[in-house]
C-alpha cells in the first residue's frame, strides 16, 4: 500500500500533461478543410440612375465547403473610365476555397471599372470565414485552463496586406468555443488577434507580407461545450492606385492546432504529497 500514493500521484500528474503539444487539428485528421473548391461572392450591380460618387455594395453569406460558413461584403464607389463612362458592374468581394487554402478575394470582371483601372474609384471590402471542427470522431472540444496554439501560413504576395500603401487593411483571427464565444488571446489582451501586426516566421521562398503565423489562445476555468472553431476576418479600403496589385487580399493554408494545458493545482498538490511520502519511507 505504501507505493499506491506515489503511483496515484504520478498517474494524475502525467494526465495533466497528456495533451501537451498534442496535435488536435492538422492535415491528417482534417484533410478536406480547404476543399472542395467553392466560393461565396457578392457582385453588386449598378442601379438605374446611379451617378458618380454613389456607393454600390452588397452582402452574400452561406456554407463554404464542408466546415466553413462565410460572408463576403463590399462594393465600390462609382467612378469613370478615361472616356467618362461608368463601368463598375460585377465587382465585389469573394471568400473562396481553392482546394489547398482559404482565399479572401476581390471579385473582378475584366470589363468592369476595376478591370480598366478607372479614375476616381474606391473599393471597400470585408470578408469573414468561420471553420467549425466537428468532424465525427475528430471533434475539437476545448478544455478549461488550456492554451491552444494555432499555426497557419499567410500568403499576402499581392501586397494588399501592406498597411504602408494607404490601404488601411485589417486581418484578424479568433478562436471560438462550442457556443461561438471568442476566447482570450493573452498576448493581445483581448480575443481578436491582428495578423498584420504579427511578426510572421519566414518561409523560404515566401513573398513579402507572407509567412507562418503562431497565435496562442487561453481558455478560462470553464468553457462552453460543443465543437470549437476559428474565425478569420478581413477588411480593406482600396483606392484606385492599389487596384493593379491584384485581386487576392490574402490566403490562409496549413492550419494546425495543438493543446498546451496548464498543470492543475490539484495535480501539483498530489505531486507534493507523493514526494513527502517517499521521504518518510
Amino acid at each position: 500500500m505504501k507505493c499506491c500514493a506515489p503511483l496515484l500521484a504520478a498517474a494524475l500528474a502525467s494526465s495533466c500533461y497528456l495533451a501537451n503539444g498534442q496535435s488536435l487539428v492538422d492535415g491528417s485528421n482534417y484533410p478536406g478543410l480547404f476543399s472542395p473548391a467553392d466560393e461565396i461572392t457578392v457582385d453588386p450591380p449598378i442601379p438605374e440612375g446611379a451617378v458618380l460618387g454613389t456607393y454600390i455594395g452588397g452582402t452574400a453569406s452561406g456554407a463554404l465547403g464542408t466546415y466553413w460558413q462565410a460572408t463576403a461584403q463590399g462594393g465600390v464607389v462609382l467612378g469613370s473610365n478615361l472616356l467618362g463612362e461608368i463601368r463598375v458592374a460585377d465587382t465585389g468581394a469573394q471568400v473562396a476555397l481553392s482546394g489547398s487554402g482559404l482565399e479572401f478575394n476581390i471579385s473582378n470582371d475584366p470589363d468592369s471599372l476595376l478591370g480598366g483601372l478607372g479614375v476616381g474609384l474606391g473599393a471597400t471590402m470585408s470578408w469573414q470565414a468561420t471553420a467549425t471542427f466537428d468532424e465525427p470522431g475528430e471533434e475539437l472540444f476545448l478544455l478549461p485552463n488550456t492554451v491552444y496554439r494555432v499555426v497557419f501560413d499567410v500568403d499576402g504576395s499581392n501586397g494588399l496586406l501592406n498597411s504602408t500603401l494607404g490601404l488601411t487593411p485589417s486581418f484578424g483571427i479568433e478562436m471560438l468555443d462550442g457556443a461561438g464565444n471568442a476566447i482570450d488571446a493573452p498576448a493581445e489582451d483581448g480575443t481578436l488577434v491582428n495578423i498584420i501586426g504579427l511578426e510572421l516566421l519566414g518561409i523560404i521562398g515566401s513573398p513579402p507580407e507572407s509567412g507562418r503565423a503562431v497565435v496562442d489562445f487561453q481558455t478560462g476555468s470553464s468553457v462552453a461545450a460543443g465543437a470549437a472553431g476559428l474565425r478569420f476576418t478581413g477588411f480593406a479600403i482600396l483606392p484606385a492606385t492599389a487596384l493593379n496589385l491584384g485581386t487576392n487580399f490574402a490566403t490562409i493554408s496549413n492550419i494546425s492546432i495543438t493543446a498546451v494545458p496548464e498543470p492543475s493545482a490539484l495535480a501539483l498538490g498530489f505531486v507534493g504529497v507523493a514526494f513527502t511520502l517517499r521521504r518518510r519511507r
